[in-house]
């Protein structure tokens, strides 16, 4: 009897064990795949704007216009990856492919995304205190057909 108990207890503890891994396994919400636009004001009065392009692949582009006080605008353009772990939205610009920052995200309207960021090595602003949304324009991106047929 005592060893069926235990038989019984390392079972249930390796199942535990299992589906907390599972659970911890990254993957691509399909909520976000897309072509999305967003824009967020920065305490000095710069309006960031920008459209994403999400794919399925976990592949991503941002064109960025950043446009200041005195009317000058910068535009450039960023790839890189993205995921879901857990709970939380990833993204990593490349090449650089350090740590990737981290956000809370929740569908807060049926066609916006809000985003709270929770960690990042690269922006200026502080956890917690860099919000933004994002509203879809477009369900999936365009189709990229390479090559010749």
């Amino acid at each position: 009897m005592r060893r069926f108990f235990l038989i019984f207890l390392t079972i249930s503890l390796l199942g535990c064990s299992a589906i907390t891994a599972v659970n911890q396994r990254s993957y691509i919400d399909v909520k976000l795949i897309g072509v999305w636009e967003g824009e967020y004001v920065e305490e000095s009065g710069t309006v960031k704007r920008w459209t994403q392009i999400r794919n399925a692949d976990g592949t991503y582009t941002i064109d960025f216009s950043f446009t200041g006080l005195n009317g000058t605008v910068r535009n450039f353009t960023e790839s890189g990856k993205w995921w879901i772990k857990g709970s939380l939205f990833y993204e990593v610009a490349l090449p650089q492919e350090g740590r990737p920052d981290k956000y809370q995200y929740s569908f807060k309207k049926k066609e916006c995304v809000s985003f709270v960021l929770v960690e990042s090595d690269e922006l200026a602003e502080g956890s917690g205190n860099y919000e933004f949304s994002e509203c879809l324009v477009t369900d999936s991106p365009p189709a990229t057909i390479g090559g010749s047929i």
